[in-house]
């Protein structure tokens, strides 16, 4: 399969999960045979030490030149748009390192705080894929949405642009598989700020590219190039298993940079200002639409349609040696004059920038007959495409359930480990859509009625400000002190522990390309990256948990076993809700409304109320409250994660409103609210003997 092809299914991987899976790892196989085919002597002899490793390979990044002249305005957009996929994807190795499963250790925190630094932060404003698009567009370059089918095909790229996205998103489904490659590969980015091409363009005189280049080499680059050098030095352990590992850290780096340099030299190749390489490029993506009109014509006595259909390179070279051209004088060729022109054969066959690279072509011919193509440009073999992937690789996805969906225990365990479950996505969205179909039912009863069916911005905000001041007011210290035993208060903070350890969940996959650089996205984004700790392990919430479950004298097994998912002494409900919050969350798009309900629900529930009493119950038996008063502030209704999330249902309402009107604005309104709902567990009705409630998005 393409890499443009690849590239978008990986970016939206809702559907077909374990297929895409399979062309992910089938192409990160074929990468790596390609760069031993490239380093025909092989990496070499590597440290033992992950630092020394590190340190080897920066050093051999360096040893790399590339182009670093960009000659005028046309140039430099020729150069940033074939880095558009690139640019666009800032981060994307990273997406799913810091999963629910891995967030908590030390290598999947460190990688978080690189991909947080790539994303903004949760700031649109620094998110290193929104600054290359303002870039683009300050320079009239305007390309699709991230992840969109129209992007792959909306501009001239040259065979390797999206190579090394490809990669990278390829690598990303892996978290833990291709842990050691995907340090590797982030080593490489984060080394490497901007192609020397990229850069040159920047220098070009072509305004518009300082905040994404600053952005990528300011001061705080050297502070995360540290982090992942840190990454790596613990991800290598000492001895045989770390020469392994040090070795495919190497295999991620060394790929990249082969990918890198292959996009290097493909884009100096094929600058604009090669009228040849235009020439070809252009006419090789327009022949499919031309073979079928050109039957009975031919050119050197070759067949018209499988001359511009099978080598585009030597069509070009025929083309200029035809009759309809006049080499050197484009206003006396009959292709531009008759055939292109008003009530020519070929009238809007080609839009104006086509027309343009013709003109050119044709200008740039000598009117001598001799040799009309570039072969510095163009290989003497053809026009080189976007090399494939092997597709028939056995596909993965499992059929729906027929009879109901998964068992929470069983669920929960196989979504922590889903890169060894991939089936489990088909269960998972059984489990989420059943949920959500409970919890829309009766959506005016109790308990959470829908505050109102037509939706306000201001509705909202008066909904948001009496529900926070009645949690604040439910709060009363009882005068006779807390009633609940110290084995009370242990077990609900046990059956507690499959939720809290997977803190952020439902959000878990909000950092992908696509989501994280929306308004809506980056709120997400920087929720989650406060429940994960921000790139540090002794401020992750799981981790905080952690001790206090430990302090109060449980040792349970690791939350990502099947003996955590069958441990006795969790009641069978305590796995629900944290097996629908791993289930909505493999579906961020899809999803997407009832996400920003039951996050809010998440968020605000229990701020002011339940928080405060937890914190008096802790403290009578003298536990540690840290938990429960993080929470309490950092989910504050003013600027905290209540308050955020609060933004980010306005933010997706207001686009409802205005570009829906009040029907769709109902209907999403709705969604929004089944999600606040879902946070508790819906009842099963007798109905349900009969039927099975339907949840239609």
């Amino acid at each position: 399969m393409p890499s443009d092809r690849l590239s978008t299914l990986l970016i939206d991987i809702e559907a077909d999960y374990g297929g895409r899976l399979a062309l992910a790892r089938a192409h990160v196989r074929l990468r790596h045979e390609e760069r031993a085919r490239w380093q025909r002597a092989g990496i070499g002899e590597l440290p033992s030490d992950g630092r020394d490793l590190a340190a080897c390979l920066l050093g051999r990044a360096q040893a790399f030149g590339g182009r670093e002249t960009v000659a005028g305005a046309d140039e430099a957009r020729f150069v940033l748009t074939q880095f558009a996929p690139q640019g666009l994807t800032s981060g994307c190795v990273l997406q799913n390192v810091a999963c629910a499963a891995f967030s908590h250790e030390a290598v999947p925190a460190l990688a978080h705080a690189v991909h947080s630094w790539q994303v903004g932060a949760g700031s649109i404003e620094g998110n290193h894929g929104v600054l290359y698009r303002q870039w683009l567009e300050s320079v009239d370059v305007w390309l699709p949405d991230v992840g969109s089918e129209l992007l792959r095909t909306s501009a001239d790229f040259v065979a390797s642009a999206w190579d090394l996205p490809a990669y990278r998103l390829s690598l990303s489904v892996f978290p833990e598989g291709c842990l050691p490659e995907i340090l590797g590969a982030t080593l490489f980015d984060v080394c490497m700020p901007a192609p020397a091409l990229v850069t040159a363009a920047g220098a070009s005189g072509l305004a518009g590219g300082s905040r994404y280049l600053a952005a990528r080499s300011a001061t705080e680059h050297q502070r995360i190039l540290a982090k992942a050098v840190e990454a790596i030095a613990l991800a290598v352990p000492p001895g045989g298993a770390g020469q392994e590992i040090g070795a495919r850290v190497a295999e991620g780096f060394m790929t990249s940079l082969y990918l890198s340099q292959a996009w290097s030299q493909d884009t100096s190749d094929n600058l604009r200002r090669d009228p040849f390489g235009a020439m070809v490029r252009m006419i090789a993506r327009k022949a499919r639409f031309a073979v079928g009109y050109h039957a009975h014509m031919k050119l050197n006595q070759q067949p018209f349609d499988e001359l511009v259909a099978g080598d585009p390179v030597r069509f070009v070279r025929e083309l200029g040696r035809s009759r309809w051209v006049r080499r050197g004088r484009p206003d006396d060729s009959l292709l531009l004059t008759r055939l292109t022109a008003f009530g020519g054969p070929m009238f809007r066959v080609f839009s104006n920038p086509e027309l343009a690279v013709i003109r050119e072509w044709i200008a740039s011919l000598p009117e001598a007959d001799g040799d009309l193509g570039a072969p510095s440009s163009v290989p003497a073999g053809g026009l080189r495409t976007t090399r494939d992937t092997p597709e028939t690789v056995a596909r993965q996805e499992c059929a729906a359930p027929a009879n109901a969906p998964a068992n929470a225990r069983d669920l929960y365990w196989r979504l922590l480990n889903i890169e060894r479950n991939p089936e489990a996505r088909t269960e998972a969205l059984a489990f989420a859509t059943l949920w959500l179909a409970r919890s829309a039912r009766n959506i005016d009863a109790a308990p959470d009625p829908i505050p109102f069916k037509e939706y306000s911005h201001t509705g909202l905000r008066r909904w948001f400000d009496e529900k926070a001041i009645a949690q604040a007011r439910s709060y009363a210290r009882d005068r006779n002190g807390v009633r609940k035993s110290r084995e009370e208060v242990i077990d609900e903070a046990l059956q507690l522990c499959p939720m809290i350890l997977i803190d952020g969940a439902w959000l878990q996959r909000w950092g992908n390309p696509g989501l994280v650089g929306t308004k809506v996205g980056a709120l997400l984004y920087a929720i989650l990256s406060d429940e994960i700790g921000n790139g540090e392990t002794q401020l992750n919430h799981p981790n905080i948990y952690r001790a206090l479950i430990a302090d109060m004298g449980v040792d349970l097994p690791d939350f990502r076993s099947r003996e955590f998912a069958h441990f006795d002494r969790f009641d069978d409900d305590a796995f629900s809700v944290p097996a629908f919050w791993l289930s909505v969350s493999q579906f961020p798009r899809r999803f997407l409304p009832e996400t920003l309900g039951l996050n809010l629900a998440m968020e605000l529930s229990g701020v002011g109320g339940a928080y405060r009493t937890a914190r008096d119950e802790l403290r009578r038996h003298g536990f540690s409250t840290l938990f429960v008063d993080l929470h309490n502030t950092v989910d504050n209704v003013s600027t905290g994660h209540s308050a955020m999330a609060l933004d980010a249902v306005e933010l997706h309402m207001d686009e409802a409103v205005r570009s829906g009107g009040g029907r769709y604005a109902a209907a999403q309104w709705k969604r929004v609210w089944v999600g606040f709902r879902a946070l508790s567990p819906p009842r099963v009705g007798w109905k349900e003997l009969f039927a099975r409630p339907r949840y239609v998005v």
